[in-house]
């Protein structure tokens, strides 16, 4: 870096605190609008395709339309990269309305996550707020965030890195920043679209790599008590990848003994390796 971190915003690069947006916008104002985060690794987005096609679909849920074609936004996000010299890390893509026009805002961040973590792994509790299956909002990757930052806040307040939320009906939906998967008898479960989670571009990779290399897969709806009683734990997204539980409340976990968990880290960093 040069002492300054770089922004683009429509395309157009400025430095972080030259951008101006409208303080009447729906965007400001409400909330209204997207956003993805895609990894960088190497200074090389993955999975770009398949986070631009899930802004496309939130977009048809938001009424908003996609102004910019994934081609321009990729090419706005290399630059990006380049600009802020982004080795490991992160871009983040927000789209929000701003009356009949719209805002594409992308920003980079640097990878927050180091490898002792994953030695350590994450301490997670339960939110006490509940998810509700039945919203809008449920399955897409909304700006109205603000639920998942207080809830991760309160975590990180008592020792903990990560919420899990459960919804209305009592069932395991997903974590602050990420989705949830546990281990039982070498059997591996997660909560089904049905709970109201977002499903994740790296869960749906992770699932990829469990069926094609004939990990047993469950797919459902759980209650709290099912997750108490699992052998392992592990958390995805987009950044974090996988990322081992070491703590559930009050239950640790051995993650020496993590051997499901073990394998499919080694199996995606295969993925990585061969792409």
């Amino acid at each position: 870096m040069d002492g300054c971190m770089y922004i683009s915003l429509n395309g157009k690069i400025i430095k972080d605190h030259e951008a101006g947006i409208s303080p009447v916008s729906e965007g400001f104002m409400y909330g209204y609008g997207l956003f993805e985060t895609v990894k960088v690794q190497e200074g090389k987005m993955y999975f770009f395709t398949e986070h631009m096609e899930r802004l496309r679909r939130g977009c048809s849920i938001l009424e908003m339309k996609l102004e910019f074609s994934p081609d321009v936004i990729c090419q706005w996000c290399d630059a990006l990269i380049d600009k802020n010299n982004l080795f490991h890390g992160g871009v983040r893509i927000a789209y929000t309305k701003n009356g009949d026009l719209y805002d594409l805002l992308i920003t980079t961040r640097e990878h927050p996550y180091p490898k002792e973590q994953y030695e350590k792994g994450w301490k997670v509790c339960f939110s006490p707020m509940k998810r509700n299956p039945e919203s809008l909002l449920a399955g897409i990757k909304s700006n109205n965030y603000l639920e998942n930052i207080l809830s991760l806040r309160k975590a990180k307040e008592k020792g903990y890195d990560e919420a899990i939320f459960l919804n209305v009906y009592g069932k395991i939906t997903e974590g602050a920043i990420s989705n949830i998967f546990f281990v039982k008898n070498h059997i591996v479960y997660t909560p089904s679209a049905a709970c109201g989670i977002l499903r994740g571009i790296m869960r749906d990779k992770v699932i990829h790599i469990m069926r094609s290399i004939g990990v047993e897969l469950q797919i459902g709806q759980y209650a709290k008590e099912e997750i108490y009683e699992a052998d392992e734990i592990f958390a995805t997204n987009s950044l974090i990848d996988i990322m081992p539980v070491s703590q559930l409340e009050n239950k640790k976990f051995d993650l020496q003994k993590a051997s499901v968990t073990i394998m499919l880290m080694e199996e995606l960093r295969k993925f990585y390796d061969a792409t």
